[in-house]
Parts: C-alpha cells; sequence; structure tokens
C-alpha cells in the first residue's frame, strides 16, 4: 500500500500544485459533528482510506438525491450532484463524524479524482 501512496504522491507532484479540496485538511471534535467543504472531485469518485490506503470502496448512489455517500468506520462523506457551482467548478462535500469514544485522536482520508487528478484532504477528529 506504501508503494501506492508513492506512485499518487508522484503522480501529485507531476501535476502541480492543483487542490481539488478546499481547506486540504480538516479536524473535527470528539463530540462529533457535520462539515461543509469544497471539492472539484468528480462525485462518484468520492472514497475514504485510513493510512495504508485501505478502504476503497464505491460510493452509494441515491438517484432521488442525486448523492453519492461514502462511510468508513467513524466518518460519513457525500456529495449531491445539485450543490454543483458551475462558476468555480466545485460541488459541496459533507463529513459528517460520529462521537469519538476511543480515546484517541484519528484520521481518515477522503480522496477522489478531478479529470485525471487524484488528491485527498486529511479528516482528523480529536479525542
Amino acid at each position: 500500500m506504501k508503494r501506492i501512496l508513492t506512485i499518487l504522491a508522484a503522480i501529485v507532484c507531476l501535476c502541480g500544485c492543483e487542490k481539488i479540496f478546499t481547506p486540504t485538511s480538516v479536524t473535527l471534535s470528539a463530540d462529533g459533528e457535520t462539515v461543509t467543504v469544497h471539492t472539484s472531485i468528480q462525485p462518484e469518485s468520492l472514497d475514504i482510506m485510513n493510512y495504508y490506503g485501505e478502504g476503497i470502496q464505491s460510493p452509494k448512489y441515491d438517484e432521488e438525491t442525486e448523492t453519492y455517500t461514502i462511510t468508513n468506520d467513524w466518518l460519513t462523506a457525500s456529495i449531491s450532484k445539485s450543490t454543483y457551482d458551475s462558476s468555480t467548478n466545485q460541488y459541496e462535500l459533507v463529513l459528517t463524524a460520529v462521537k469519538n469514544t476511543t480515546g484517541q485522536r484519528r484520521t481518515l482520508y477522503v480522496g477522489g479524482m478531478d479529470k485525471n487528478y487524484a488528491d485527498s484532504m486529511k479528516v482528523t477528529q480529536e479525542k
């Protein structure tokens, strides 16, 4: 898995410094909360991984709400096609964390693709 992350990092370096998540990292409270950030990823490429790149799966799509949703452990991420802003080429990405009862700080990475460019955002929850 480290090799995959190294390859992705190399691709990012070759493609320039374009950021597809705003902001590039988020810290959530231990009590659990929901925050909204902006991204230019294609909604169907949404994923959540741990540090080792494990957990990649396809998001579920709800046709009625046109929303892609994915959950990994304690974090849920969703993007609705209706939030697309053509002037900025971005969607609203909603992140929801459950209450942290582990006593440990925890981190996951929300990622996706914008055309041929892959990127991820670090999401940390306080202990």
